[in-house]
């Protein structure tokens, strides 16, 4: 059990990662500071377990206690007791005659497994990588060097552990969700950590454990409200680097979708298209989508004043057509190419047939899954329109249209459940806002009840109120009106 150095700083200043110059009896910031002074210029030591590699158990050993004894700052003797938590290990097929591996650290099988829950080999069913953003691929070069960032990922790893074996939350997996949101808040205190792109993949991070962990009590977890408070408090809104270019395609919807419920994410237009707007896709369908989806915000705020004022919604009501018509010709090109399965834009001359098979069997699972945000995005603003007292035949007959492709879609999207079919629940929610039509709706309720099923969510009466009350807020507290021919 050796004893790591870790450092001769205070206990004050080590808690708030600040310089300390270790003097004694009394540090010149805690003086300074009218603050007891405990540690300072006292070496400290981690004591951990040597552990050589062994296979994996799914129930760790209690946590060992040790008793090491140091001098406090009046220089007399204080026994503290030191819990070390086992170095999780992770199974690893080693072929027959391969030298075993040397003892690493903790650090070190954390980056293993998470690795492989990103690895493009890995099923669709299960790869975080492909469920929640590319920008996961460039994270375990970031491990070591944001303790906010670390604790996350540890806390998803396990999470998604569980889940994929189908096994209860764990209390480890719980433990670890409530030690990453403490660091985290402590990261969010200092100005210079709570700014840098580490500390806000953190927050992307916990939002994907969320899903595995289990519901709220609300429709929204809150970490992207977290999120957009973070990066209002940048000077510049939009990604700084091509690592938060990454970030910003992922982070981008779900601050949208959270947006149109959280009156707290409180965006200006400018901010929502610095958010939504991103090099990678600007130009392409999904990316248009979103820009459209970012007016949506402003639009409900706009509507909802006018209600209050009784002043005229005909500025309002001809923005929503304009965008829902645009939404229209561009979900209509995510539909081609989702028949299609387009790849026309790949190179798979020097493939293998095994990699072809493989990139064709993903371009359709992505083709799939940008229709089906195409189609949630047409169905908000087909509801919106009826919000604002614009509907008219052809578009309660588009909301028939569209509801009844989002069957289509959960029926041919069966074989990425159940992680790489998260997003269907966000379609069902809207379709069920904006179609009336009571068969329509019996099917939608039994298909999102079996798709819930998939995840950790409450039971179906529960989920039954979270969709009317989602309905109503989506209204905009008005009735659906149809608009006169003129």
């Amino acid at each position: 059990m050796p004893g790591v150095p870790t450092g001769r700083a205070c206990d004050a200043c080590r808690k708030q990662k600040k310089k300390c110059d270790e003097k004694q009896p009394t540090c010149s910031r805690c003086a300074r500071l009218k603050v007891k002074c405990v540690g300072s210029g006292i070496q400290r030591f981690k004591f951990q377990e040597e552990k050589r590699f062994s296979p994996p158990k799914r129930e760790q050993s209690n946590n060992t206690k040790l008793e090491a004894v140091s001098p406090d700052s009046t220089g007399s003797s204080r026994t503290h007791v030191i819990t070390t938590r086992p170095i999780r290990h992770i199974y690893m097929h080693v072929p027959p005659g391969t030298p075993s591996p040397g003892p690493s650290n903790e650090l070190t099988y954390l980056t293993s497994a998470f690795v492989k829950t990103i690895k493009r080999s890995t099923d669709l069913r299960y790869n975080l990588w492909w469920s929640f953003g590319f920008f996961l691929e460039d994270v375990p070069r970031r491990l070591g060097t944001n303790e906010a960032l670390d604790r996350a990922i540890d806390a998803m790893t396990t999470a998604h552990g569980d889940f994929c074996t189908r096994h209860i939350v764990s209390v480890d997996a719980l433990a670890k969700y409530s030690q990453a949101l403490r660091t985290l808040h402590v990261y969010l205190d200092d100005m210079a950590h709570a700014q840098s792109s580490s500390t806000l993949c953190a927050v992307m991070v916990l939002l994907v454990c969320q899903l595995f962990l289990g519901p709220t009590t609300q429709c929204w977890s809150g970490h992207a409200e977290g999120a957009a408070s973070i990066l209002k408090a940048r000077k510049s809104f939009g990604p700084r680097d091509n690592f938060e270019r990454k970030m910003f395609l992922s982070l981008r919807g779900t601050v949208l979708f959270e947006g149109l419920f959280n009156h707290r994410i409180d965006l200006t237009p400018e901010e929502w298209t610095d958010l939504v707007t991103n090099d990678f896709d600007a130009q392409t369908p999904e990316g248009q989508m979103l820009q459209c989806l970012s007016h949506a915000p402003g639009l409900m705020r706009r509507r909802r004043a006018a209600l209050q004022t009784e002043a005229d919604t005909t500025e309002v009501r001809d923005e929503v057509w304009t965008i829902y018509q645009h939404c229209k010709t561009n979900l209509s090109t995510l539909h081609l190419r989702a028949t299609e399965n387009d790849f026309s834009g790949i190179d798979m001359s020097q493939m293998s047939a095994g990699d072809r098979a493989s990139v064709r069997s993903f371009m359709y699972a992505h083709h799939e899954r940008s229709y089906g945000l195409g189609l949630a995005i047409s169905l908000f603003f087909n509801c919106l329109l009826g919000a604002v007292g614009a509907h008219d035949g052809a578009s309660l007959f588009d909301a028939k249209y569209l509801t009844e492709e989002v069957l289509a879609l959960a029926d041919r999207s069966a074989i990425w459940r159940p992680i790489g079919t998260g997003y269907l629940i966000i379609c069902f929610s809207f379709a069920w806002t904006a179609t009336t039509d009571p068969q329509l709706r019996a099917k939608l309720l039994a298909t999102f009840n079996d798709y819930s099923s998939d995840l950790r969510v409450c039971d179906s009466q529960f989920m039954m109120n979270e969709l009317d009350r989602f309905a109503e807020h989506m209204r905009l507290g008005t009735p659906f009106r149809i608009r006169a021919e003129t």
